[in-house]
């Protein structure tokens, strides 16, 4: 397992994971907002650590995504895009990709409070990780998909 910064390279493996993960997990009118966010990734720069995206790789195969960003005024970190694709569920890499997103968050900003939203369906994998619900906002990303935004309580 390589857990690497995100290239142009891996954009095709990342909608695949995105286009795994519909319509349960990521609503499809969504699906245009993140081909557009990996295209703005591509001018990344790798050494700045306060907006980082990654690519989870297992024998040499992109299975996933996710980053963060630290806000302004250096207080609040988000995650952004995070994913795996689905026949690599329940597998422990989810696991290993945010634990490797809070140890960096933690490591580079370790006043930030971490913050992410995401659906129902993903919830009790972010609970049972130590985040809690702030706030519920029902049909948020589609009819069906609830936003929850959570916090990093440890």
């Amino acid at each position: 397992m390589t857990i690497r910064p995100y290239t142009a390279a891996d954009k095709h493996a990342c909608l695949d994971a995105f286009h795994s993960n519909m319509p349960q997990f990521f609503a499809p009118e969504e699906l245009k907002d993140f081909d557009a966010w990996l295209d703005a990734r591509a001018q990344y720069n790798p050494d700045n650590k306060e907006e980082c995206y990654f690519v989870i790789e297992v024998n040499g195969q992109v299975i996933g995504c996710g980053g963060y960003y630290v806000r302004a005024d250096k207080t609040t970190a988000v995650m952004t895009w995070g994913m795996l694709h689905r026949q690599y569920h329940k597998q422990g890499w989810g696991q290993k990709l945010l634990l490797y997103r809070i140890d960096l968050i933690k490591t580079n900003c370790p006043a930030c409070t971490i913050l992410l939203d995401t659906t129902q369906h993903s919830a009790p994998f972010f609970t049972k990780m130590g985040f809690a619900v702030t706030k519920v906002t029902p049909d948020f990303y589609g009819p069906g998909l609830d936003r929850y935004d959570m916090e990093l309580k440890n």
